[in-house]
């Protein structure tokens, strides 16, 4: 019998910073070690597929196609929650139909059992709230990597428009030239020492005062071309 251990992250957390992303996946490492420990099992191998599309199925991922040809009659495969694996409830019920032909024990640690058993049986309002989860992770990364490649393409997707910029009729921010005029004026004075209100003095008209609050939203934004 040997005993494998997977783990799926997808763009999105790949866009974390390191230790974020360690924190984020450090308790489930724990969670599968003690697991393994209560079982009195020894992991023999960790995989992992990394900066995953979620609408990626398991089989169809680099490594977790290359585990499902690893996987013998026998075999254990541990994963800390069901998202780490699959992308959605249909691919979860393909999948286990699969692993059962092969009579490969898949566990799931947050559910506390072999899901492959045609006997495990878990509370229905805790398997309800997993499948609910990743039903629910499923859309949030569609719609996140929605705005995540309109953002990459320039797109403006709400919230306050950037000083500087206009909404051209595409939906694209475009440079608005007498505001970056502004822009730059500010970034000028502030070199030569000015104070925040003595800026915001001289760069204000009456058509377009400009607070010393903005002013200093202006600076911390563009802190790297001071």
């Amino acid at each position: 019998m040997t005993i494998y251990s997977y783990c799926r992250t997808s763009e999105l957390e790949a866009s974390l910073d390191q230790d974020e992303l360690d924190a984020l996946l450090e308790p489930e490492l724990l969670s599968i070690q003690t697991y393994c420990l209560r079982q009195r099992w020894y992991m023999t191998e960790a995989i992992r597929d990394s900066n995953c599309s979620w609408a990626l199925e398991f089989s169809k991922r680099e490594n977790g196609k290359h585990l499902l040809n690893l996987l013998q009659a026998g075999d254990v495969l541990l994963c800390s929650r069901l998202e780490r694996i699959f992308s959605s409830s249909h691919e979860a019920v393909k999948c286990i139909n699969k692993l059962r032909e092969k009579s490969v024990q898949l566990h799931i640690v947050e559910l506390d059992g072999d899901i492959t058993n045609p006997g495990f049986e878990v509370n229905f309002e805790k398997l309800t709230t997993v499948f609910s989860r990743l039903e629910k992770r499923k859309s949030a990364e569609r719609i996140k990597g929605v705005k995540q490649r309109q953002k990459k393409q320039g797109r403006y997707l709400g919230g306050s428009r950037p000083f500087g910029y206009m909404i051209h009729d595409n939906g694209r921010l475009i440079e608005n030239h007498k505001e970056q005029r502004v822009l730059r004026e500010i970034m000028d004075l502030k070199k030569q020492g000015k104070s925040l209100r003595a800026i915001s003095s001289e760069v204000s008209t009456p058509v377009m005062p400009i607070s010393f609050k903005t002013v200093q939203r202006l600076l911390i934004r563009h802190a790297d071309q001071a």
